[in-house]
């Protein structure tokens, strides 16, 4: 018998004086309901919005996600009735922005976050983002970038107006085209990965800014509870100019 396994770890890195990141995952166990499924949960933001705000806007956009994503799962289950695992998502990511957008509002400056998400069940991992925090799935052969970036660089790529090592530090590298708590509604993307022999991580920009993708791919050995500190170690070797955040989940037998 299969089993999801969780780990999550965020780490203020070796240049800013507050960790503006929050990560936070959990397990719904159905068992006592009819599909005997079991679900985990997990997710990542990266605030921003100056001292403290930004901290406190991935907080609730973290938190908030995480919550309503396992009401909606255990009352589905409990009535019966299928799981349509992008309408969850997608309402909990409109929950979490209401609950920025609401303390924003109130702000002299405005306060946001990145989110990506991601509900685990049946081997298969069903990704929600928005914003540049990322999430790659790692096979044994190689390491997939699953969501695309919000952000202007991202925009610039698409459109050929620069190439892939002019985006790695480029001067506009932080400005997001969409985050929660910015507007009233948000539109986010959807992802559906086969997690058979495979693990998946959600990471903020404090580490793939700091390792490329072969680096990442290379750090991940198959134990998620030493791929996520090595990761986390090896990005503040590097610099560790912002904090740096992992949430990594896989299937154990």
């Amino acid at each position: 018998m299969q089993t999801i396994i969780l780990y999550t770890k965020t780490d203020i890195g070796k240049e800013r004086t507050t960790n503006e990141d929050s990560v936070a995952s959990s397990f719904i166990n159905s068992q006592s309901f009819r599909n005997g499924i079991s679900y985990g949960v997990l997710a990542v933001a990266d605030g921003m919005g100056g001292h403290e705000m930004g901290e406190v806007a991935s907080e609730i956009a973290a938190k908030k996600f995480i919550i309503d994503v396992a009401e909606n799962i255990l009352i589905n289950t409990a009535d019966n009735i299928d799981i349509k695992f992008e309408e969850i998502l997608s309402k909990a990511v409109e929950t979490a922005n209401k609950e920025v957008w609401l303390i924003s509002k109130n702000q002299s400056n405005r306060i946001g976050t990145t989110l990506v998400g991601a509900i685990i069940a049946n081997n298969f991992a069903y990704v929600v983002n928005i914003g540049d925090s990322r999430a790659y799935l790692k096979n044994k052969k190689s390491i997939i970038q699953i969501t695309k970036d919000h952000s202007v660089v991202q925009e610039m790529l698409d459109g050929n107006m620069i190439t892939k090592e002019q985006a790695l530090n480029h001067p506009r590298e932080n400005l997001l085209t969409k985050a929660l708590g910015l507007t009233e509604e948000v539109k986010p993307d959807f992802f559906k990965q086969d997690l058979k022999d495979a693990t998946l991580l959600l990471c903020t920009d404090g580490l793939y800014r700091m390792l490329n993708d072969k680096e990442i791919s290379k750090t991940m050995n198959g134990n998620i509870y030493k791929s996520a500190n090595a990761l986390i170690s090896l990005a503040n070797k590097h610099g560790g100019i912002d904090n740096v955040s992992v949430a990594i989940a896989k299937y154990h037998d």
